[in-house]
């Protein structure tokens, strides 16, 4: 359209410059043909005043005759020429505005075309939206209706275990199967909890229910809590720490499931007689929570990754481990929601690094005070239960 619009300018412009050339030259016609007639006439009367030669005169008038003749052709040339060029002009002109017009036809067709491609492409994400919503609405659904009756499982089985408790004769035999019934429970509302953090987090339905506690407490006593399951891999459990009390707003069960998933991983992926250590310290007023074992590592070509959805680390065909592949990437969606970071430093055969780091800020609200440690201590025994189920023994 630029070039169009400029090609018209080009157009009327030359267009206004030939017709000022031809009325340049029509007015010197003018002006020469009235400067001729009036020195004819002077001449014709100065001859009549002296009574001059009339062959002189007629020389005269044939010379007169002749410059306006001349004049008159070489003026009239000059507009014949002039309009052969403009017609010349013009016609090339016309031919770069057909073109044009040609170019602006497609570039019209080509634009309806692109925005019929607009048009089905945005019907399609829509319906992919639609679909999408659709199928977190049906997995949020299957998750609440497999949690309602493992929960169920699991209450009876607790109501078993206490009274096969009561018999010692009896205990034995009921107990081993009712522990691997227990387990696999565990696992299941696991992968479920996971499934519906999922759809939680996709939805944009999460929430945050911010806490002011003492953050350093709270990771000693989650990290203290797994001990039993590294003492039954022969592993070396260390917790550290540079401050003894930071208080910071957080949500208390996301850090703990960030927490248990890191140590599960660690504790799942190192051998026997390996350590796991986990530290915490304050650098640029951030918290810097650390989990480290001298396990397995992750090969640097799937580090990029491991963050990622249904990603795991080794293939179905030499895992070592059962999982879904969805906890690392739960883990970093808690962590961004308290607009924190976690990186990876890992190195094949010798062993991982987490580090997550947490601003700190305090909210209105404060921590359960010390008469509820206790039910705050059952809740963490049950979610390790649940968060290490697929290490196959529940610690007791």
């Amino acid at each position: 359209m630029l070039q169009y619009k400029q090609i018209m300018t080009k157009n009327l412009t030359i267009k206004s410059c030939f017709r000022f050339i031809i009325l340049v030259l029509v007015v010197i016609l003018i002006v020469t043909g009235i400067v001729e007639f009036i020195q004819f006439n002077d001449t014709i009367n100065s001859l009549n005043k002296n009574n001059t030669d009339y062959d002189s005169i007629s020389h005269k008038i044939i010379f007169l005759r002749t410059c306006m003749a001349i004049g008159l052709v070489l003026i009239l040339s000059l507009i014949a020429f002039t309009l052969f060029i403009l017609d010349k002009v013009m016609k090339k002109s016309s031919q770069e505005l057909i073109e044009k017009e040609k170019e602006i036809d497609e570039m019209q067709k080509e634009f309806i075309n692109q925005q019929q491609m607009i048009n089905s492409t945005t019907k399609l994400y829509n319906d992919s939206l639609e679909y999408d919503r659709i199928k977190t609405e049906f997995f949020s659904n299957m998750s609440h209706e497999l949690k309602t009756p493992l929960s169920v499982i699991l209450g009876a089985i607790q109501l078993i275990s206490h009274k096969t408790s009561v018999l010692p004769d009896e205990r034995r035999k009921p107990h081993k199967h009712l522990r691997t019934i227990k387990q696999n429970c565990y696992r299941l509302v696991r992968l479920i909890n996971n499934i519906l953090d999922i759809t939680r987090i996709d939805s944009g339905y999460i929430k945050m229910n911010l806490v002011n506690c003492n953050i350093v407490y709270l990771i000693e006593e989650i990290t203290m809590s797994v001990a039993p399951y590294s003492e039954q891999k022969g592993l070396s459990l260390e917790f550290d720490t540079e401050e003894e009390e930071i208080v910071t707003a957080v949500d208390v069960d996301k850090i703990e499931r960030i927490l248990l998933n890191l140590l599960s991983n660690a504790i799942k992926f190192t051998e026997p007689n390996g350590k796991v250590s986990v530290t915490i310290k304050i650098k640029n007023n951030l918290i810097s929570i650390s989990v480290k074992d001298n396990g397995l590592g992750i090969p640097p070509d799937m580090q990029s990754s491991i963050f990622e959805r249904f990603h795991q680390a080794d293939n179905a065909l030499t895992r070592i481990s059962e999982g879904s592949g969805i906890g690392l990437s739960i883990v970093k969606s808690f962590v961004e929601l308290h607009n924190g970071t976690i990186m990876l430093i890992s190195e094949e055969n010798k062993g991982s690094e987490f580090t997550i780091d947490l601003p700190i800020k305090l909210c209105e609200s404060n921590i359960a005070n010390e008469s509820n440690q206790n039910n705050y201590r059952n809740k963490i025994v049950e979610a390790i239960n649940i968060e290490f189920s697929d290490i196959y023994t529940i610690a007791s």
